[in-house]
């Protein structure tokens, strides 16, 4: 562009008029390459889809997929710009310097962004969860339906989406209750003083013989916690595969309130003993 304009400047048409025919090729190639490029890429693309859904199949976090997808989107795109940057003859150092300090300035001005780029890299690479597991962190809970490369999406049990930034997810503690295929049911019963502390075990463990969901390779246990205020407060403990925890929780809180009434046992409640004083 400099030599075209200074070959204007100077009456030499035949030298500006080559130059900017030079120039115009160059232009024309650069559009037939940014098109043909994005064809190319598309295609790529396609086939590494197809591959990491093959391997998805196989065992691969899906979460892991969609970043390696997302990735080497990034750098066929990359190349593609620096293949038009030499095509029409733009210096690649000044480019780059200029991409770098832009790069440092956006940095500092999203600094967050960043170590939510960088917890997500974390994740999946250490992987704490994996898409569909259930897991509770920063005061939050549901099943994990998306590990983005900035923020991880979780599904409520009442179907609400909860969207948990991924530095915050790799500095802080979660528990992942599907990590493991069993889980412990543990069910606090209050009793009377006055009933039958024995009598009260004989019935948990029949209403626990009752439920085939219970795994029968665990032990059945029943202990006394602890003496409250009101009851004597049983802890009630069974084992069960993951995805039964809530059926079986649920249900046998209803089997207990059942079993209790018809073998006349107690749920007490808070009461307070008034004394009235009737001197003068």
């Amino acid at each position: 562009m400099k030599e075209f304009l200074q070959s204007l400047s100077k009456g030499d048409f035949t030298t500006a008029l080559t130059l900017f025919a030079a120039v115009a090729v160059r232009i024309l190639f650069a559009i037939f390459l940014w098109w043909l490029g994005r064809k190319v890429i598309r295609k790529i693309l396609s086939l590494i889809e197809r591959g990491l859904a093959a391997r998805q199949e196989k065992g691969m976090d899906a979460g892991l997929a969609k970043f390696l997808g997302s990735l080497c989107k990034v750098v066929m795109y990359t190349i593609l710009f620096v293949m038009l940057f030499e095509l029409l003859g733009l210096p690649i150092t000044s480019v780059a310097t200029i991409i770098g300090s832009a790069g440092l300035a956006i940095g500092l001005a999203l600094q967050g962004s960043l170590s939510n780029f960088a917890g997500g890299v974390l994740i999946l690479l250490t992987k704490p969860f994996v898409v569909g597991d259930y897991i509770v962190a920063s005061g939050m809970e549901g099943t994990v339906r998306e590990i983005g490369i900035c923020y991880t999406r979780l599904l409520t049990p009442d179907n609400r989406t909860v969207i948990l930034p991924n530095g915050g997810l790799a500095n802080t503690n979660l528990i992942n209750v599907s990590a493991q295929p069993e889980r412990r049911v543990d069910i606090i019963v209050p009793i009377a003083y006055e009933d039958d502390i024995r009598g009260v075990r004989e019935m948990l463990l029949a209403v626990a013989d009752g439920n085939d969901k219970i795994l029968p390779e665990h032990p059945k246990e029943v202990y006394v916690k602890e003496f409250g205020e009101s009851s004597v407060n049983m802890v009630f403990r069974v084992w069960v595969k993951k995805e039964d925890y809530w059926p079986v929780y649920f249900g046998l809180m209803e089997e207990i309130k059942y079993a209790m009434t018809e073998r006349g046992f107690t749920i007490p409640f808070q009461q307070i003993d008034i004394h009235m004083d009737k001197t003068p």
